[in-house]
């Protein structure tokens, strides 16, 4: 019987101490979530405009476009336009035929391979970024990280 109580008395504190850290820092898709379902249609709006974003950069973009719908289409557009993987590669290819590339051209190619999620590939172009420009600051730091 004791034995009974404590398990269950257990089970009550592992039960409280989640919903504690649930609700007192709650993820970012979450408090999405927790925003969408709110009466407010600012505080909704802005729900869902985040639960959209987080679903974008989770590369899960079927989702997504199921809450665009209800979305205002100015704003999501740039957004759609600098991580959507079509766009990137749109612009990836229009970097990569120009004839000459420069400092800028290769540390944008290096941000297209990191969301597109081709590490060694983004560290091809910092390195020949950093070949072109070694004194620049950023490009010198980015290097050295690698």
């Amino acid at each position: 019987m004791k034995i009974k109580i404590f398990f269950l008395f257990f089970l009550i504190c592992l039960l409280t101490t989640n919903i504690y850290i649930l609700f007192s820092s709650p993820d970012i898709y979450t408090q999405s979530k927790i925003k969408l379902s709110q009466f407010d249609g600012g505080i909704s709006y802005l729900g869902r405009l985040n639960l959209w974003r987080s679903l974008v950069l989770s590369n899960n973009w079927d989702k997504a476009v199921s809450l665009e719908t209800k979305l205002d289409q100015t704003q999501i557009n740039q957004y759609k336009a600098d991580y959507q993987p079509q766009s990137l590669h749109s612009r990836l290819v229009q970097i990569l035929n120009q004839p000459s590339k420069t400092a800028d051209d290769y540390i944008n190619i290096a941000k297209i391979y990191t969301l597109l999620d081709q590490p060694q590939l983004s560290t091809e172009a910092i390195k020949k970024a950093h070949q072109l420009d070694p004194i620049r600051a950023d490009i010198d730091r980015l290097f050295y990280q690698l």
